[in-house]
């Protein structure tokens, strides 16, 4: 027959649980806190990586002011709005380089690596954001670019399908592929 433990004992196994609760407790807290600011140092290498390579095409263009053989009088990377819609919702967004003439808008979205997404996403959403939050440009034509250190190979066959011109990092030059570049609107 088995002996039913004493409250003495019951006392004691609940101490020892309680302890080992605290210290996985502590022990999770530690391995959050540690998880916490190697998400922080990611994010801090892709933010950097992101404004390199920004920089590095911002500069290319400005200097040539040219993309898919059009020429642009000037060269912003400072396009970002947010505007408060009729329905009360608010539309924001960014762009990363914006180049224009009297007629023609190029968009320049730079990735440090292309996702194969982004061509379709820049079609659908930035092309529309750009003419309902910058209102004076929506009668002109738009020229989409994507600017990468990298591209994989369905990226750069749904770029040109889409007709979006790309750009990337050779050395310390930058190479234009737009052949097929088409303007929207």
């Amino acid at each position: 027959m088995k002996k039913e433990p004493s409250f003495a004992e019951i006392r004691r196994i609940l101490a020892e649980v309680s302890e080992m609760q605290k210290e996985t407790a502590a022990s999770q807290k530690e391995t959050d806190q540690k998880l916490k600011e190697l998400v922080e140092q990611v994010s801090g290498t892709s933010k950097s990586n992101g404004a390199f390579a920004e920089n590095l095409f911002f500069h290319s263009l400005e200097k040539s002011k040219t993309f898919a053989g059009v020429h642009f009088d000037a060269v912003s990377n400072k396009f970002k709005l947010l505007k408060k819609m009729p329905d009360g919702t608010r539309l924001e967004d960014q762009f990363d380089i914006v180049m224009v003439n009297d007629d023609a808008v190029a968009i320049i979205e730079v990735k440090y690596r292309a996702r194969s997404e982004d061509p379709a996403e820049m079609v659908e959403k930035k092309v529309p954001n750009f003419r309902t939050l910058f209102s004076d440009y929506k009668d002109f034509k738009i020229y989409l670019g994507l600017g990468s250190f990298s591209f994989d190979e369905h990226t750069t066959k749904e770029a040109e399908r889409l007709g979006i011109g790309l750009l990337q990092i050779s050395g310390d030059t930058v190479e234009y592929k737009t052949d097929w570049v088409r303007a929207y609107g």
